[in-house]
């Protein structure tokens, strides 16, 4: 939408022992030494500086959108979901954050985004301090009960930033009804009073009530409404519509809970309640209910005790990788890397995008994950940040980045930075089909259909192969072997090419003119196949 468009457990633990890592369920463990924490090994990164903006229905505040810096896929950039009511009238606040906004647009847009349905300039708004107040004229051209992406744009200090939600006028829906619902069922778990009103929505009691991370409708009333932890919302909920149908309505809240433990240390948790209810005129129905919670890990001194490092309530699996000695362990936790110095006693948060004071919405965005590639023995990382880019130089950009942590100068260097237009789950999916690192240090990864090298002691990145689609590369089990034929050529090639990335030597299978190859199965070795007469509807290898 640029100018020109506009005229259109309680506690998990860790614990290393000497040169390996155990798992019991999501339990990690690893010696350490004395309770000491090194708190100031993380390379400074700039403070998120973006506007939000959250829209309204019947007067409640839902769907707090998060800002791009550059137009996205709106088809895969849609996760939530906001009801026009029939007046066509959607209010929007905007938060600033002391960004001077220049100018309103905003554009409806066909689901898959192709089709422009209407599009304005918001030539008057309201504001009070820094927060914007605005309405948003819905034109008639909308089918009521049809789905439609709505892109907002606000311009300020010649920069453009844009936000996405589908929107609709939802017919026999219940929206209003729907929502009050989830917040008094939401309300309900934090009072010993008002938890027996709930009682009835639950069902058979077989779910694991040993542990808070995970709760659900066969969750017993006392695991429902927070055992006893004890624990207060530090945030309020941020509620999230994400889909709106005559059957059901699928709401999320997500919020931070803290709490004072036993010795005096506050904790921090994020969690993330997913609901699906229906409306009758006889009664509300609970149709699903499930609770996530995962602490922020601190790296507290009250985290150590005796020979553990506690990581709190958390999920099951734990991307972690040591060195080859086992002294270092690098470990993921609820967004931010981390790194334990067995010899030296030290415990270092790599990688963050949340500040030390506060939680900013913005910088506790959990649409971002990392996956840890290398780690050596002096303590150096390398390792890929990808989705959402809360905070830095790459603020409000979806993509996929290659860091280096260098213990020693305590500083963190990119080595690639790849772009995408689609949302964090694509770009996750995207991830992982190649990753592999040679004896020579070398790391290669495929990202948007390219190959590139990263040489881990220098940082040089090479793209060594680009433009492939699917069906024209194969990657062996181990991802030591790619082999790829050139772009364009899927229906057939007479020529294929497979680099053994140990040795970064690349070879060459090639046929006769009236010959082509194409991928066996397993995709790792390819086969040789003659072209199909045209007498003849079979084919043969």
């Amino acid at each position: 939408m640029k100018k020109e468009k506009k005229k259109t457990n309680r506690k998990g633990v860790i614990k290393a022992i000497v040169l390996s890592i155990v798992f019991i369920s999501s339990v990690v463990f690893f010696s350490i030494i004395t309770n000491q924490v090194n708190e100031d090994l993380t390379t400074e990164m700039a403070q998120a500086t973006l506007p939000m903006i959250s829209l309204y229905t019947e007067n409640t505040e839902v769907n707090e959108l998060h800002g791009y810096t550059e137009e996205m896929d709106g088809a895969f950039t849609r996760d939530t979901i906001t009801p026009v009511s029939e007046k066509r009238i959607l209010p929007v606040k905007i938060t600033t954050y002391g960004n001077e906004i220049e100018q309103i647009s905003y554009e409806i847009r066909s689901l898959n985004a192709d089709r422009l349905v209407a599009n304005a300039d918001i030539d008057t708004f309201e504001q009070r301090g820094e927060q914007i107040f605005v309405e948003l004229p819905i034109q008639n051209l909308l089918e009521a009960g049809e789905e439609y992406l709505l892109v907002i744009c606000l311009e300020y200090d010649e920069k453009e930033v844009y936000f996405y939600t589908r929107i609709i006028e939802p017919v026999d829906c219940y929206v209003k009804e729907c929502l009050a619902f989830v917040e008094e069922f939401h309300e309900a778990t934090f009072s010993k009073e008002d938890s027996e009103n709930i009682k009835m929505y639950l069902e058979q009691n077989t779910a694991d009530n040993t542990t808070l991370q995970y709760t659900s409708l066969n969750s017993s009333l006392k695991q429902v409404s927070w055992a006893n932890l004890g624990g207060e919302r530090l945030t309020e909920p941020t509620l999230s519509i994400k889909e709106i149908t005559p059957a059901y309505t699928v709401v999320s809240l997500d919020y931070v809970l803290t709490r004072v433990d036993e010795e005096g240390v506050t904790e921090y948790y994020n969690v993330e309640e997913n609901y699906r209810v229906r409306y009758t005129a006889q009664r509300m129905y609970m149709l699903n209910f499930e609770r996530h919670v995962n602490e922020i890990f601190r790296g507290e001194t009250a985290d150590f005790s005796g020979k553990y490092i506690q990581l709190g309530i958390r999920g099951t699996d734990v991307e972690y990788k040591s060195s080859d000695t086992g002294n270092i362990v690098a470990f993921v936790q609820e967004g931010e890397l981390w790194s334990y110095n067995q010899s030296e006693n030290t415990l270092a948060k790599v990688f963050s995008f949340r500040g030390y004071e506060g939680m900013d919405e913005r910088e506790n965005y959990g649409e971002h994950d990392i996956k840890i590639v290398n780690v050596d023995e002096a303590g150096s990382i390398t390792y890929i940040v990808y989705g959402y880019m809360n905070r830095g130089i790459h603020e409000g950009k979806v993509g996929t980045a290659i860091y280096r942590y260098d213990c020693l100068a305590n500083t963190n260097e990119e080595a690639l930075f790849i772009t995408s237009k689609q949302s964090y789950e694509v770009v996750k999916a995207d991830l992982g089909q190649l990753m592999y690192v040679n004896e020579g240090s070398v790391f290669f990864i495929m990202l948007g259909g390219s190959v590139y090298s990263i040489d881990l002691n220098t940082m040089e990145t090479e793209e060594m192969i680009r433009d492939l689609d699917e069906g024209e590369y194969a990657i062996s089990e181990s991802n030591r072997l790619f082999a790829w034929i050139e772009p364009g050529n899927e229906a057939g090639s007479n020529e294929i090419s497979i680099v053994d990335l140990t040795t970064e030597r690349i070879e060459k299978i090639t046929t006769s003119e009236n010959e082509y190859l194409h991928w066996s199965y397993p995709p790792v070795l390819p086969a040789l196949c003659h072209p199909v007469p045209e007498e003849s509807s079979s084919s043969h290898q």
